[in-house]
């Protein structure tokens, strides 16, 4: 194997220990090239994969520096005689990401994420008391704190201009420190929860104490297309609303500890149930950063977007060899949802499946999803 070019980056910052290498590596007789990449925890067995197969030199290239832009953007230094990871990650706002670029000023309080469930989990916390339920709502998570002007930031608590104020006008009436956390739709903003109250900061509070001020004590309040998310408490009343959100074709459930603080980030006392599908689809092309899929709407080919996630090694290296060949491999993937456009979101590679003919990888097996709050 020529290689004709390389790089190796590394990104340190508090949990986070990483490398990502790139290299041109010319592929087979004839005049093409590769890229080809590996990346994981540092010390760790990488994965591996290809971002441009059989390409000329030139497209090579360009693939090549364009990945180099998007690592470097987002923190990633080049390993250097000069420059190397340290033996253990400096803590958060002293590392990698806090040299990118691009990175932004944090000026409000971060969220508190869902961490998620797997399907054998689900009885479980239905039947859990010390869990309130909610519907898993699909918009723009943005955490709202009120003044003499709103400042709208994101998860991550970096003002975002992604919003029409128009639809957090009916804010304007809380108390000035007040910070609120939803979900902007295309039918106004859901709140969910609160983190203060005017001037006093009530993250300490369990999530029932929180909503209930939430619900009794803003609401009032509210005008306009400002909403709060409802809940489902006790066994019975979960079970009725999962069941109501499945029938919606809702994105799925969520699931909060009564008596859990707001914590920012990920932690096991808030949890989500996201309402998978699975579709068989025709993989017709490594496209350099995933596998372009397709399926059959009438004699046509339609591509209904691009998998990655899911695959290994293994099964890339599968993939790679079939397309080579020239054949289109059906292989099965689960979904969250088609869009209206029948584009899968947050597609997962699962399988191949050798059993099954292209001509049924339709494209009325795609699902939609309800984005309405049903409950």
């Amino acid at each position: 194997m020529s290689v004709i070019r390389e790089i190796e980056l590394f990104f340190q910052e508090g949990s986070s220990d990483k490398v990502y290498t790139a290299m041109i590596v010319k592929d087979g007789g004839g005049d093409v090239y590769t890229v080809k990449v590996a990346w994981g925890r540092r010390g760790s067995t990488l994965n591996t994969g290809a971002k441009a197969v059989k390409v000329a030199l030139a497209v090579a290239h360009k693939k090549f520096d364009s990945l180099v832009r998007e690592k470097t953007n987002k923190g990633y230094q080049p390993i250097t005689a000069e420059v190397k990871p340290a033996a253990v990650a400096p803590p958060v706002g002293e590392g990698s990401g806090s040299k990118a670029p691009r990175a932004r000023a944090r000026v409000g309080p971060a969220a508190q994420l869902l961490e998620p469930i797997e399907d054998h989990e689900l009885d479980k916390f239905l039947a859990d008391d010390t869990m309130i339920a909610q519907q898993k709502i699909d918009g723009m998570r943005v955490l709202t704190t009120i003044g003499d002007e709103l400042i709208v930031t994101n998860r991550d608590g970096q003002l975002t201009t992604k919003v029409d104020m128009r639809k957090l006008a009916g804010l304007e009436y809380l108390p000035h420190g007040t910070v609120v956390d939803g979900e902007l739709l295309e039918d106004g903003y859901w709140l969910f929860d609160i983190l203060q109250w005017g001037e006093e900061d009530i993250r300490d509070r369990g999530y029932l104490e929180r909503w209930e001020l939430l619900d009794n004590e803003a609401e009032p309040a509210l005008s306009g297309d400002i909403r709060i998310v409802p809940i489902a408490k006790g066994k019975r009343a979960k079970q009725a609303l999962h069941d109501k959100l499945r029938a919606a074709g809702a994105e799925g459930i969520v699931f909060k500890r009564r008596d859990a603080p707001y914590t920012a980030g990920r932690g096991a006392t808030q949890r989500k149930h996201k309402f998978i599908k699975s579709c068989d689809v025709i993989v017709i092309e490594n496209v350099g950063n995933a596998y372009l899929m397709a399926v059959y709407d009438g004699k046509k080919l339609f591509e209904v977007g691009k998998v990655f996630a899911g695959t290994t090694n293994a099964s890339r290296k599968a993939l790679d060899a079939a397309l080579g060949r020239g054949e289109k491999p059906i292989c099965e993937v689960r979904y969250l949802y088609a869009s209206d456009d029948h584009q899968l979101f947050q597609p997962v590679f699962v399988r191949t499946r050798d059993d099954k003919p292209a001509k049924q990888c339709l494209r009325g097996q795609l699902l939609t999803t309800c984005r309405d709050v049903v409950a």
